[in-house]
């Protein structure tokens, strides 16, 4: 990924995301879908409801390089963070809107490609859909 020809396009993936995703919560189960085999159990997901796998998500949590992204989906306005680690403690929380939450997203996860093939491949499922 160091030539401009293998290089992704973010500005492309963060279009991508925002046309799947009409409403907030479509476009989370997609980001969801796409990146759970990639980042298992550095991916945190948390359901309103009984049926805890299908219902409404309320909290995304995501730990990547020193990072570490917040979505809380509640009913009111949905909130957008991101954790500054060090050590293995977050040092600082930093609102943010959905746009550099993503950005940020890809950013990293386009860094963790250079070094990890399943990483890369969650990342093109984002820009090119599927899995």
């Amino acid at each position: 990924m160091t030539d401009s020809s293998s290089a992704f396009d973010l500005d492309l993936a963060l279009s991508s995301l925002h046309a799947d995703g009409g409403d907030i919560q479509l476009m989370f189960r997609l980001l969801i879908e796409r990146l759970s085999a990639a980042l298992g159990d550095r991916l945190r997901v948390e359901r309103a409801g009984r049926l805890r796998r299908d219902g409404k998500i309320r909290r995304v949590e995501i730990q990547l390089s020193g990072v570490t992204l917040i979505a809380e989906l509640t009913d009111g306005a949905p909130r957008f963070l991101i954790g500054q680690v060090s050590g293995g403690i977050r040092i600082r929380t930093d609102v943010t809107d959905v746009a550099g939450w993503l950005k940020l997203l890809l950013d990293t996860l386009t860094a963790e490609s250079e070094h990890s093939t399943i990483t890369r491949q969650a990342l093109e499922a984002i820009i090119i859909g599927g899995n």
